[in-house]
């Protein structure tokens, strides 16, 4: 039996439910401003209603609040973060690249170029005036001009790669933070959500940090129902729902709802051993960090799926173009050979190829039916044949990574290399670009030219000639060690000093900067102080097109700049396209999940009406009931 304040009852509930809508739309105005805020929405439907008298028909009971939703589009999130982490990723590339090409900056009167037309410009001087000690002595501050500018730009190179380093670092706490905060998140939304409700504004501060996870590094965002019988349909009151939280980082699983596995960095450290130095690469450094999962397994952090600022980088600190190592194999000459017992791995290297690896790293091995084989190595050492050039290597592999059986794991016709393979340009190419320069600079003035490691006949170096004291020459150019020593070059690729030698540490001789009279220009004692040779021989350095791949010196400078403003404008144009395409996205976001205004304010006026409406109707029902309780009741 319906009660006698029945129709109380109903308006009260339009009441009720209007006021529901006009409190939700204030919040929605309150937080018109709040970064991440999407829009609510009062879910409104019709009461339960009763049977009618005698069983027949129904009766309306007025309306209910069901819950307070959200409004967003999980495919638009989809999209935004996708897209962010690419964002990101090429922003980061754009802003280092764009210090990079301060660094490498050619133009009138600076860079290297200009110090190579100086150089070559003194030389020409010096052919005809090789008795006066001050077309010498220029010639030679020529080279000391040359060092100070490449001494200076790798060390640049050197330390923007440290401060990307600590950059890396910095990254990855703030990956972890987002992840302890969405932790945390996950833990109030689920206990508030018990009861059916929906904690919408805590899922917007959620979303806003997975929006800024997006930024470092590409994720994949799903929230399954863990409840089997609600997801199935067997249960369907909301209180039963147990949605959880997983946040994928490049196919990883970073947080699943409570659980986090968070990423760590680990400092490389190297040999402190010089004979064991020379053998690793030089544009490797102390202290690079290794990304791994806080449950000691590796992060890949050369995936070719993985995005975002984190990506950007590792691709400027490590890319070196695909500059890798090579070695011959089972099927091209010498098989490699395992040590089960000491967990060392010895191949050999195939000829032409580049032996100043990182001291750790990963051999990757592509077996006869295709598939790769990965090794890391923890440790490296190179071992020489008596003639200086490179026997083969041994690495000590990671505990993980051992062969369980060489032969099956290496039968075969495989190819094999080794290094970092990142084929982004970032600065370890230009540092190596630049070590390149350095070392065929210094073999040419040196020893002559030489094709494949052996002297060119006709070709004079420094050291084929005499100086005024009727002494051979000494060595013009080397380099500075770790201690401060000055280093001759020692000919033969693979020789003992060819790898230290950097454009961070190449200079002249000091005995022959101090002394002009040990420049040695003639190639024998009767045509003292120069018979042309040995400067015409210097001279065919800047023309020859057979010193460098590129071909001539001045084509092998260009192609350093060259790639640099490539790649430089190819972030600079991904930027810009994935900022505009970021925008179109977040357009789209906010006309789904945004307030406007104008809409509220419409939505409020409608609301007041109901409510005004209701409260008109509560008046008139309360006077009728006045009427007939306190006016007929008497009667």
């Amino acid at each position: 039996m319906r009660s006698s304040f029945f129709g109380l009852h109903i308006t009260t509930s339009a009441m009720n439910a209007s006021r529901a809508n006009l409190h939700t739309i204030g919040h929605n105005i309150a937080n018109i401003e709040t970064p991440g805020f999407s829009r609510q929405v009062a879910v409104q439907q019709a009461a339960n209603p009763l049977r009618g008298s005698m069983g027949r028909g129904m009766v309306g009971t007025g309306s209910q609040i069901t819950s307070i939703n959200q409004i967003r589009s999980q495919f638009l999130d989809a999209k935004f973060w996708s897209q962010n982490s690419v964002l990101g990723q090429f922003t980061v590339k754009y802003d280092i690249m764009t210090l990079v090409q301060g660094f490498l900056h050619e133009g009138d009167g600076v860079g290297i170029s200009h110090e190579m037309d100086m150089l070559f410009t003194r030389m020409s001087e010096l052919e005809t005036n090789a008795h006066d000690m001050t077309y010498r002595r220029n010639f030679i501050s020529s080279f000391e001009s040359l060092g100070v500018t490449l001494n200076s730009t790798y060390s640049q190179l050197r330390q923007q790669k440290i401060d990307i380093n600590t950059e890396i670092a910095v990254t990855v706490g703030a990956i972890n933070s987002i992840g302890r905060q969405i932790q945390a998140l996950n833990r109030q939304i689920t206990v508030l959500e018990l009861d059916g409700s929906n904690a919408n504004d805590l899922r917007d501060q959620r979303a806003v940090l997975l929006d800024e996870l997006s930024k470092y590094v590409n994720i994949e965002v799903r929230e399954i129902e863990t409840n089997p019988d609600f997801a199935a349909g067997r249960v369907t009151d909301p209180r039963e729902s147990r949605r959880q939280l997983q946040v994928l980082i490049d196919g990883t699983q970073f947080i699943s709802h409570f659980d986090l596995l968070q990423i760590e960095v680990r400092p490389r450290v190297l040999p402190s051993d010089p004979t064991i130095t020379i053998a690793r690469n030089p544009e490797e450094l102390h202290g690079m960090y290794d990304v791994f999962w806080s449950n000691g397994s590796r992060f890949n952090m050369y995936s070719p799926s993985l995005r975002g600022e984190l990506a950007g980088l590792i691709h400027l600190r490590d890319g070196n173009g695909g500059n890798h190592a090579r070695f011959q194999t089972a099927a091209t000459g010498s098989a490699p050979v395992f040590d089960s017992g000491t967990g060392q791995l010895q191949m050999f290297f195939e000829p032409n190829s580049r032996v100043d690896l990182g001291h750790t790293g990963m051999i990757t091995i592509r077996q006869a039916n295709g598939v790769n084989r990965h090794f890391h190595y923890t440790a490296f050492e190179l071992t020489f044949n008596a003639d200086g050039s490179v026997a083969y290597g041994t690495f000590q592999l990671y505990p993980g990574d051992l062969v369980p059986d060489p032969t099956a794991a290496f039968a075969g016709a495989m190819t094999a290399s080794s290094g970092q393979t990142t084929s982004y340009m970032g600065i370890p190419y230009f540092m190596a670009r630049l070590d390149e320069l350095t070392r065929t600079l210094v073999r040419a003035f040196n020893q002559g030219e030489y094709l494949d490691g052996r002297p060119i006949p006709g070709v004079n170096g420094h050291t084929s000639g005499f100086d005024l004291n009727g002494n051979l020459g000494l060595d013009l150019l080397g380099f500075t060690d770790a201690l401060g020593n000055w280093q001759p070059f020692e000919p033969g690729i693979g020789g003992p000093n060819f790898f230290a030698i950097t454009a961070s540490n190449f200079s002249i001789n000091p005995a022959i900067l101090s002394d002009p009279r040990l420049l040695a220009l003639s190639t024998n004692l009767d045509s003292l102080p120069s018979n042309g040779l040995i400067v015409q021989s210097w001279g065919n350095i800047k023309t020859d097109r057979g010193l460098f791949r590129e071909g001539r010196l001045g084509d092998f400078i260009s192609a350093i700049t060259g790639d640099l403003g490539i790649t430089a404008r190819q972030a600079e144009n991904f930027q810009r396209s994935y900022t505009e395409l970021m925008v179109t996205i977040e357009n789209q976001r906010f006309a789904v999940m945004g307030v406007n205004m104008e809409e509220e304010v419409a939505a409020m006026l409608q609301h007041q009406l109901v409510f005004q409406a209701a409260a008109r109707l509560f008046g008139i029902i309360d006077g009728i009931y006045d009427t007939l309780i306190n006016r007929m009741g008497n009667w």
